[in-house]
């Protein structure tokens, strides 16, 4: 497992928040092995692993918050392959090892390495299976889009990780309907929740994830992506007149936009994914923890 990340057993990846403790190479591998990782799945951890420890994700909030987040990961580039990463029909689910081991093996470094303990240092109310594993890749194959990574500011040919502080998902039903308008409507309805993170702390990427289906639909449709976007967040708003008296203002104050609240701060902190499917027969809704910002890092591979 070392000598699968390419670097030396005592090199430290990153200091990890809350407890400081030092996520050496080595420790990194051993959970790793405890969660079940092939020695080729190490670059993609390590790399996780140096994107949570950016400042502007937040790790120690993200840690001991009584929010249900996890730390989701977003597999972008020529490693999907590689490594055999699930990034069609069930990717958020049972039966992938890949999937299933990278993540779980993140989950444990950040309890075992960055001491959030459950009941003692993780505070979560009732927390969600995503803290116990949450990976994933996105379907570039089926995206007529520029993927994930290449948004972000990669080349197509690099391989990616992108971490966020997913802390749910919310299944939407677009089989019923006939048409992409329809479809990306109760979309932006249930994108557009009330009760989520990142319209009450007024920051935050919360992603939509599509299948292959609507992206076709979209592109046959002349929509872009930035058009896709804007769809949802501008459909996705809520008056700000159904907004309760005791709700702090001055935190959703950067998501208002002429007299609606709003999930992000602009369409560009959507963050559209494609993956699944391939059918147009269901999208689904991640919110963030809210008081973090996702974190795209390379995959290097010895």
């Amino acid at each position: 497992m070392i000598e699968g990340a390419g670097l030396p057993e005592d090199h430290v990846v990153g200091v990890l928040s809350p407890s400081g403790g030092e996520a050496t190479v080595e420790k990194i591998a051993v959970n790793g092995v405890m969660a079940g990782c092939l020695p080729q799945y190490m670059p993609v951890l390590v790399a996780a692993i140096e994107a949570v420890c950016e400042e502007q994700f937040n790790l120690d909030g993200v840690q001991t918050t009584t929010n249900p987040c996890g730390v989701g990961i977003i597999i972008n580039g020529p490693i999907r392959h590689q490594i055999n990463v699930n990034c069609g029909r069930n990717c958020l689910g049972r039966g992938w090892r890949a999937n299933a081991t990278i993540g779980r093996a993140l989950s444990l470094v950040l309890m075992n390495i960055g001491g959030a303990r459950p009941g003692e240092v993780d505070k979560a109310i009732h927390g969600f299976p995503g803290k116990y594993t949450l990976c994933f890749g996105e379907d570039e194959e089926n995206n007529p889009w520029e993927p994930l990574h290449v948004e972000r500011g990669f080349r197509r040919e690099d391989s990616t990780v992108t971490v966020n502080s997913f802390n749910g998902t919310l299944n939407t039903i677009t089989t019923t309907y006939q048409n992409l308008h329809d479809m990306l409507w109760v979309m932006a309805r249930d994108f557009g929740q009330m009760g989520s993170n990142n319209l009450h702390l007024g920051k935050g990427e919360p992603a939509m994830i599509i299948t292959g289906g609507h992206a076709q639909l979209a592109l046959r449709a002349g929509m872009s992506k930035p058009d896709v976007k804007r769809f949802l967040y501008e459909k996705g708003g809520i008056p700000v007149s159904e907004l309760r008296p005791m709700v702090r203002r001055q935190r959703i104050d950067p998501v208002i936009s002429d007299g609606m609240v709003h999930q992000v701060r602009r369409p560009d902190d959507i963050m559209l994914v494609v993956a699944g499917g391939p059918e147009p027969y269901h999208a689904t809704f991640m919110p963030t923890f809210g008081d973090s910002w996702a974190v795209t890092k390379p995959v290097h591979i010895p």
